[in-house]
């Protein structure tokens, strides 16, 4: 039986869903504040904010909630929490605010075989060149949804800068719809291949008995909405440990989407000052960052902490 994919083959206007670096004067569309009323209920929770249940805190929940269906349900696809409301607060306070956001969003996630929740992203002095993670390196240009070799996806993708770097290190964010319009508009013979599925390398992180690669597409269209899943250099490591080369028109498809996404004018870039914090929909918006040059001493070194978050509706 011939396998019929959907394919999203009309070129979107909403402003919502269609976005680059034009929502740098827009900030109010991704940029909150926690008013005080929230500040004061957390401030009388500050002793207990690594261990109470946001339950416990309903004014913030009620608000984290709102912020979700406005920013990433029914908005931009991702939000900023501005770390000046929150200067009052010590580092270890901030990451458990920023752990109990996670939480209200949904379900945290295990994101590696060592059974961790949160990952500190930050250079160790590795280059993805020589097999490192992207997190572990300064290295920038690799614009990516988190974790597409697992079949299953985070939904939320959550952020905390500890630290930034000396220089450098600015975030960035893109709309896959964005992406996608411009496909349609300037090489619509490709967009049938990046519809097509590609493995992935999962990067050693398997169980005996288990593929080392998930086969997905990057392209995806369901209920009426767009997925994208990407990051190119576990593409080609997945189709070298399958020992299935990609294609002319594969190799084609995909320089074609690396060089799109490097268009300054569909990029937006946001630089992370220490306290803030974004999360995002790891469906549809792709992340990234320049590469960076790091501070001397250890102690001032940029470092995000990173949840990955299942929404409790998917």
């Amino acid at each position: 039986m011939l396998l019929v994919i959907k394919i999203l083959d009309e070129i979107l206007a909403d402003d919502n869903l269609v976005w680059g670096k034009n929502l740098e004067n827009n900030k109010q569309k991704f940029l909150v504040e926690l008013n005080s009323e929230i500040i004061e209920e957390l401030t009388k929770s500050r002793n207990e904010l690594d261990r109470i249940d946001e339950n416990e805190l309903p004014i913030f929940k009620n608000n984290i909630q709102k912020i979700k269906k406005e920013k990433l349900l029914d908005g931009v696809g991702f939000f900023v929490v501005d770390g000046v409301c929150l200067e009052n607060f010590s580092v270890n306070e901030k990451k458990s605010i920023f752990m109990l956001i996670s939480k209200i969003l949904g379900e945290l996630l295990i994101q590696n075989i060592q059974q961790e929740k949160i990952i500190v992203i930050k250079d160790v002095g590795k280059s993805m060149k020589t097999g490192g993670r992207y997190h572990e390196t300064k290295e920038g240009g690799s614009h990516h949804t988190d974790s597409p070799q697992w079949k299953n996806v985070p939904d939320w993708l959550g952020l905390f800068c500890v630290h930034n770097a000396k220089k450098g290190g600015t975030n960035l964010f893109l709309s896959a719809y964005t992406i996608h319009n411009m496909i349609l508009k300037e090489r619509k013979d490709l967009l049938n291949f990046l519809y097509e599925k590609f493995h992935f390398d999962k990067r050693g992180e398997f169980k005996d008995g288990e593929s080392p690669t998930v086969f997905e597409p990057i392209f995806e269209y369901k209920e009426g909405k767009l997925r994208f899943r990407y990051l190119r250099n576990y593409i080609d490591a997945g189709h070298n440990v399958q020992n299935q080369p990609l294609s002319k028109s594969q190799k084609e498809a995909l320089s074609f989407l690396d060089g799109l996404m490097h268009d300054e004018n569909i990029v937006l870039g946001y630089d992370l000052k220490p306290g803030d914090m974004v999360f995002s929909d790891n469906h549809w918006i792709l992340h990234g960052r320049t590469s960076f040059e790091d501070h001397d001493d250890k102690n001032l070194k940029r470092e995000m902490l990173r949840t990955w978050v299942k929404d409790r509706m998917s």
